[in-house]
């Protein structure tokens, strides 16, 4: 049989292997992909695979861990009512009935900025008579300006959207996630970034929140990016307890060298490290967004700590690279005595 259509035929069947693997776990295929990696290990070195620990996720902060306290102003019935020569009095009656209260964080914030808005404009006319309606009305403006990054912060990193965008949840559904990657770092841009933050409109913020709520895309990156790292430090373990002399007798290679080659070359690299780099780029946006939000003053320590959990240091992507580094390493030391290491033949 020609080599080459030899070569076609294993492939072939390395790939119906894995999808028959895949149908009989009827799980999430990533980690069937890794499941299928190292049975594949284990069959040809007769090292058994090294038992599963519990994933190193952490998860999102509490509401009360996150949330910002902000500033609540009252006034007098006699002062209310003389508001209405600033058309603010219309404003505060729809921010204190019954809905107004229930109202979501993106129009509470449309409402503060809208308060400043026309509060200086009132300011600016002297329509007020009452010096201390016009003292507390300059503090009102004070107040509400300096609690806006509070604001923002409370309406994203402890909104409702976010939480759901970053579900541990192992039924978690990804969606759109190219989509909902693109609105979070949108968000902060529009949240945090100088002038776009000042005048930062409801719809548009809307826009941008609700592909978050249609997608979990955050948290699967999260659960995922523990998968890898728990699953590259188990076939590190494998391939570091293959001898090399007993794989390479006289540095020739061994049938089960051969072997391992095709594992190489057919399930690590077209499958394995595929995914791996495809989830790398996702991942690399999301933590990019949550590196911003974390470097904001008003983020929460409860946050940071989140935060430098997965992307910090010391993270989980951080092991996640070096364990990689490592596996190729490995791969290359096991190989390499054969003639069999990447670039040799």
């Amino acid at each position: 049989m020609k080599p080459r259509l030899w070569a076609g035929i294993v492939t072939l069947l390395f790939a119906l292997a894995g999808v028959l693997l895949w149908q009989s776990l009827g799980a999430d295929p990533h980690a069937a992909r890794w499941q299928d990696y190292l049975a594949r290990l284990s069959r040809i070195t007769d090292i058994p695979i090294p038992d599963s620990t519990p994933l190193p996720l952490r998860s999102y902060p509490s509401d009360r861990e996150l949330k910002q306290s902000l500033p609540d102003h009252r006034i007098n019935l006699l002062d209310y009512i003389e508001l209405r020569h600033c058309d603010l009095m219309a404003l505060v009656s729809q921010r204190n009935s019954a809905l107004g209260k229930l109202q979501a964080a993106s129009l509470r914030l449309d409402y503060e900025q809208r308060f400043i808005q026309l509060a200086r404009q009132c300011l600016k006319s002297n329509t007020l008579e009452n010096p201390d309606l016009v003292r507390l009305l300059n503090q009102a403006i004070e107040d509400k300006q300096a609690a806006l990054p509070r604001l923002r912060w409370n309406m994203l990193a402890a909104g409702p959207e976010l939480r759901h965008f970053l579900s541990l949840s192992p039924s978690a559904e990804a969606g759109d996630s190219q989509g909902a990657l693109s609105s979070l770092a949108l968000l902060v841009t529009i949240l945090f970034d100088g002038q776009e933050a000042e005048t930062a409109q409801t719809g548009s913020l809307d826009n941008h929140l609700e592909p978050l709520f249609r997608s979990q895309a955050g948290g699967v990156l999260l659960r995922r990016q523990a998968l890898a790292l728990e699953n590259l430090n188990r076939a590190n373990r494998m391939l570091d307890a293959i001898e090399p002399t007993a794989l390479c007798p006289r540095n020739r290679a061994s049938s089960r060298a051969r072997r391992l080659r095709n594992v190489l070359d057919n399930i690590w690299g077209p499958s394995v490290q595929h995914a791996l780099a495809q989830a790398q780029r996702q991942r690399d946006k999301l933590a990019a967004s949550l590196a911003r939000l974390a470097a904001q003053t008003v983020a929460t320590d409860a946050f940071r700590d989140w935060q430098a959990h997965y992307f910090g240091p010391d993270g989980l992507e951080t092991q996640l690279q070096q364990a990689l580094k490592d596996h190729v390493s490995l791969w290359q030391s096991r190989l390499r005595p054969c003639g069999l290491a990447p670039g040799q033949f």
